[in-house]
């Protein structure tokens, strides 16, 4: 089979691979296609992959074979979304609602990764994380669903208190995403970006009441925030994007007793003074994976169109393009890249 994998000089091409073998009691998957993701970015744009690996995680595919034991539920044919980490169920992360620090969360995985044409999952992942798709989902819809989760388990850790007001900084995938979310919830969404393109699409489809530059439109945040809410500022910020300015930024917008919700990593040097939050009592959650209740949530609200994602595919290519999908995210010309496996 062909596969994208990581080269030594860390750009994605195809290589020849074997096929994976079945699992005990697991499936053959006949992948269709997987998104591309800001992690797996981040591994090859920051030298973090191990050379030859093959990444990609939002996966949808085609059960191809069952291993003779596999879950009676599940038949040859079925098309399915899967995460890649499953947890264990019982160890003390699991019981205490911290699924994605279970040991065995970290070790499980796809073999190899999504952006290839087969790959196998076990039992685990079929009894636990895989769900059927329904017809009339696409297939990068379907694939939405890992990353989805992802959001709600930032926004349920988040979940504390009053969010009445939140400010999404970074209206990239994730971003845009939360922000339906929180507007489903009840709240009042503002974003924040650099791209001019994104803050019309933002304001354009509805995802937020009102979209800023942090920059060029400072002095109107301010004004907006002071008619708006009771403090000037807003109960949460979520953040997608994380660098020394945005914290500066999300330390501004928030008020005192909020929420700070970091759901990605920063650059090396990036800090943030403890006393900041301390004084203010500000709440800093952070999220890094979902657990299985913010899966099946997301499935639900993906299969059921409870969020519009479409808007936010931006664009589709074959397995023998990928690293122009990466660069495409580079470039900030993309919003989401889904990697079909079709014509590798």
């Amino acid at each position: 089979m062909q596969a994208a994998t990581v080269q030594p000089d860390y750009q994605l091409a195809l290589s020849e691979l074997p096929l994976p073998a079945i699992s005990d009691e697991g499936a053959l998957i006949r992948v269709l296609g997987c998104g591309l993701c800001g992690s797996d970015l981040d591994k090859v744009v920051n030298s973090k992959a191990q050379p030859g690996s093959v990444l990609g995680h939002e996966i949808v595919g085609i059960i191809e074979a069952l291993a003779p034991n596999a879950p009676t539920d599940w038949s040859v044919g079925d098309r399915l979304v899967s995460a890649h980490h499953v947890p264990c169920g019982t160890c003390h992360y699991c019981l205490s609602d911290s699924e994605s620090m279970c040991r065995q969360f970290k070790s499980t995985n796809f073999s190899p990764g999504g952006f290839a044409q087969y790959l196998s999952l076990t039992r685990q992942h079929l009894e636990k994380t895989a769900f059927k798709v329904p017809n009339g989902i696409t297939d990068a819809e379907a694939s939405c669903v890992e990353p989805l989760a992802c959001v709600l388990r930032g926004l349920r850790r988040g979940r504390q208190q009053n969010q009445k007001s939140v400010a999404v900084v970074g209206l990239g995938f994730i971003g845009l995403m939360a922000a339906q979310v929180y507007q489903n919830q009840g709240s009042t969404v503002y974003g924040i970006d650099l791209a001019e393109s994104r803050l019309k699409l933002a304001e354009a489809e509805c995802f937020v009441k009102k979209a800023f530059h942090p920059i060029q439109q400072a002095d109107d945040i301010k004004e907006i925030l002071t008619a708006d809410t009771p403090t000037g500022q807003v109960d949460t910020v979520f953040l997608s994007v994380v660098n020394n300015n945005t914290l500066d930024l999300a330390l501004e917008l928030v008020r005192d007793g909020g929420n700070l919700i970091i759901f990605t990593s920063g650059p090396a040097g990036t800090s943030l003074d403890p006393s900041r939050l301390y004084f203010r009592e500000i709440n800093l959650i952070t999220t890094y994976s979902p657990a299985l209740l913010d899966l099946k949530n997301a499935a639900d609200m993906v299969f059921n169109r409870k969020i519009r994602l479409q808007p936010l595919l931006s664009h589709e290519l074959p397995l023998r393009d990928i690293q122009q999908g990466v660069d495409l995210y580079q470039q900030a010309q993309a919003l989401k890249v889904f990697i079909r496996m079709n014509g590798a």
